[in-house]
């Protein structure tokens, strides 16, 4: 066993002051199989690395914006709230698409409102003319 505190004795009729390793070329062999080896570290984690999970969409999320984005408003609206939930619960992405779901949906629901209003408005305007039979 060798103390690797204890500088290297260089050997007889070398140039090279005491404590300076010899010059070496590089030693170039098979790789060892039983080192662990990692990718390197540049700032974001590589694809499939241990210890690192990726993060897992919330499909209901996902099924609110589509949902909103068809007409379904009522439906929508109501999974985009329970879709918020599994995503505090869970820590799952999707936040966004749930809450665009739900704002889509609401301004659908306002606006299906506002039509029915305005077509039973139309609808009573037009009744109450005097129709005359023969």
């Amino acid at each position: 066993m060798t103390d690797n505190n204890i500088p290297p004795v260089p050997p007889a009729g070398s140039n090279q002051p005491y404590g300076q390793a010899p010059q070496q070329a590089p030693q170039y062999g098979a790789p060892q199989y039983n080192a662990p080896q990692q990718a390197p570290q540049y700032g974001a984690p590589a694809y499939g690395q241990p210890g690192q999970q990726s993060q897992k969409w919330n499909v209901l999320s996902i099924v609110t914006l589509v949902s909103s984005v068809l007409g379904f408003a009522v439906i929508s609206i109501v999974l985009g709230i329970i879709s918020l939930n599994q995503i505090k619960k869970t820590g799952e992405q999707g936040k966004v698409l749930a809450i665009v779901g739900i704002v889509i949906g609401a301004l659908a629901t306002i606006g299906y409102i506002i039509a029915i209003i305005a077509f039973f408005a139309i609808l009573g305007s037009a009744s109450t003319g005097t129709f005359e039979t023969y």
